[in-house]
């Protein structure tokens, strides 16, 4: 439903704009459909151990300092990684190594340093100092650190200044921090603000000096960023609220989060009458995503209903809908007779939502909203097929699939905002849309998203195999390589795709991406893909490292106990997993686990991921993976 609360952010703010903190910020644009994340390295103390005895550093101080070449520097500063608290002693070999001319040595130095705790409280500016670092994950690594120590570290009146003037500076250089091109440092800056526990007074103007920003390349990043958090990110934004300078993009985070922002109802409701409209507005969004749980706003939101501002009708009664507010139905009732058709529309779906139940209205809710697909203004469109999906759970399968096929059309609305709401409602559908999107192959000028969406859709999307092995022979070598990924998607029970995927990959003389996609294709189908298996070991050594890394990804996923392909697969996996690409790290982190305890090499890369990849997904495969790996293995440290 975000891209709804959107379309109707848009409608009731209209032409609105502001600058500067003290005034309600412009309304966001919509994200883009999809985005490419690359991963996060965020250190753990999961991997630090205390020894009961004091461990001799000397030996390993000197390993580290004799090591020529970088593995075997990465290598000494792990050995020291393991001990925790107890490598302080080699602290100040550590800080050397943060100045390594090799990325890998920095971050793997910054780890360690992290991992000794609040005994390297001195080492806070060269943590600072590497937040700047030119190397992404070298910055991410080192706020990881500034948190692990902070953490750590039990802050009391006895603390000393130099102290607490370390953290200060480092709350102020991760605040500048969240806005940072890449990812996994916002992620981990944020993260590491939530340990440092700033003061409202303190944090609340550095959030606001970030967020103002009139570039949404700016803005959005960071906020996105805290969203993905989740309830983590809840009491740093809690704070921000009390803050009129923070307030608004506080709320507009707090709208992505959703659900897990419940603990924000009660200031989100005291948002509703206070402010610009901008910024009581948000609040109704906001309380709006959070749904059900927020169901004690229901009375600030009738009387909003009221209100002389369209922007607040409007989106009151969108949050009313979305709390199923029952006390709400009268006003709901009298707000869809209303001459403004877009309020009443959104006033009928209210009530549908109320009451799935009741059939007439739903059907009328139905009637009126499909009125709207047909609207001059893309923006009634596109609030229109969201509302629709939003509803589908009360309408029958025949009904959702005419929807299907009514949205499959205006995938091809001249309109963005058209397009992504048509999308992610046949997305929404599932099984119920594989027809009509099936038919849609066959529209050159939608085949592509079509192919997509079944794609997205998964298994359920089968009933279209025979299409897509018919485009897998497609003249269009886009086209192919789109068949092959949605062939992936159906997994184990596209067996039948397996001649044709093997012709495609031992195709030389196509574009390198199709016998990267038929590989793919073929690890995910499994063991019925046996066939395949001898090819795909040949190409584990090719000299295209990528076709390499998927060969042998899907050799261990039709051959998933041949351990003769462990050597070659496992440092290629561990390459894999910080890769650009968010289902290439899913599934690489997913093969390590699969291999079990013998992949113990790759524990300090799947941890770091497990903590900060900006995907979800990507973290809990990576925990999985450690969950198994370490299930018999050592805590050993790798190249990664």
């Amino acid at each position: 439903m975000r891209q709804l609360f959107r379309i109707v952010c848009v409608v009731i703010v209209g032409a609105c704009t502001a600058s500067g903190c003290n005034n309600a910020p412009p309304t966001p644009p919509a994200k883009p459909a999809a985005a490419q994340h690359a991963p996060v390295e965020q250190a753990t103390s999961a991997t630090a151990s205390e020894s009961t005895q004091t461990p001799d550093l000397a030996p390993m101080r000197k390993a580290l300092a004799a090591a020529g070449d970088e593995d075997a520097r990465v290598l000494a500063i792990d050995e020291l990684a393991k001990l925790g608290q107890n490598a302080r002693g080699a602290l100040d070999d550590l800080v050397k190594a943060t100045s390594d001319a090799s990325s890998r040595a920095r971050w793997h130095a910054a780890r360690a340093i992290g991992l000794i705790g609040e005994d390297a409280i001195s080492t806070m500016p060269v943590l600072v100092a590497l937040l700047s670092d030119p190397d992404p994950v070298v910055a991410t690594q080192a706020a990881a650190a500034i948190g692990l120590i902070r953490a750590d570290d039990d802050i009391t009146s006895l603390t000393p200044a130099v102290d607490k003037a370390a953290y200060e500076s480092a709350t102020k250089a991760l605040a500048a921090a969240m806005v940072h091109p890449d990812a996994r440092v916002r992620r981990a800056s944020l993260r590491a603000l939530t340990k440092l526990q700033p003061t409202v007074e303190s944090f609340a103007p550095l959030l606001c000096d970030q967020l103002t920003d009139a570039d949404p390349s700016v803005v959005l990043p960071a906020i996105n960023s805290l969203a993905d958090m989740g309830k983590e990110a809840v009491p740093v934004l809690l704070a921000a609220l009390k803050n009129p300078k923070s307030r608004y993009w506080a709320t507009v985070a707090l709208t992505e989060i959703g659900p897990a922002a419940a603990p924000a109802v009660d200031q989100l409701a005291a948002g509703i009458t206070t402010g610009e409209t901008e910024e009581r507005m948000q609040s109704m969004l906001a309380l709006a995503a959070i749904g059900e749980p927020a169901a004690a706003a229901g009375d600030e939101l009738v009387k909003a209903l009221e209100s002389p501002e369209g922007s607040l009708r409007f989106a009151a009664a969108f949050a009313l809908g979305r709390l199923r507010a029952k006390g709400a139905d009268a006003a709901l009732a009298k707000a869809a007779a209303d001459p403004d058709p877009f309020l009443a529309s959104v006033a009928v779906w209210a009530r549908a939502r109320i009451n799935p139940s009741d059939k007439a209205l739903v059907a009328a809710a139905v009637e009126t909203l499909r009125k709207g697909l047909a609207a001059d203004r893309p923006s009634v469109q596109a609030a229109s097929i969201s509302a629709l999906s939003d509803l589908t759970g009360s309408i029958d399968d025949a009904e959702e699939k005419l929807l299907a096929g009514q949205f499959v059309e205006l995938l091809g609305s001249p309109d963005a905002d058209v397009r992504i709401a048509a999308a992610e409602s046949l997305q929404r559908q599932g099984p119920l849309a594989v027809d009509a999107l099936e038919q849609a192959i066959g529209n050159p000028e939608l085949r592509a998203i079509a192919m997509e969406l079944l794609t997205s859709i998964g298994p359920v999307s089968k009933p279209a195999l025979d299409s897509f092995i018919k485009a897998l022979s497609d003249p269009n070598p886009a086209h192919r390589g789109d068949a092959a990924v949605a062939v992936a998607a159906i997994g184990p029970d596209a067996a039948e795709a397996v001649p044709q995927l093997q012709e495609m990959l031992q195709a030389e003389d196509g574009p390198p991406g199709l016998r990267y996609a038929a590989a793919y294709a073929l690890g995910r189908i499994g063991p019925a893909a046996k066939p395949a298996a001898a090819v795909l070991r040949s190409l584990t050594q090719s000299p295209d490292e990528l076709l390499a890394t998927v060969a042998v990804w899907a050799a261990l996923r039709i051959e998933p106990g041949d351990s003769t392909l462990f050597e070659t697969a496992i440092p290629r996996l561990r390459r894999a997993v910080r890769g650009d690409r968010e289902m290439v790290r899913l599934e690489a982190a997913v093969a390590l686990g699969d291999i079990g305890p013998a992949a113990e090499t790759a524990i300090p890369i799947l941890e770091l991921v497990s903590e900060e990849d900006p995907q979800p997904n990507v973290r809990a495969a990576a925990k999985q993976a450690l969950a198994r790996i370490r299930g018999g293995a050592g805590s050993s440290p790798g190249k990664n």
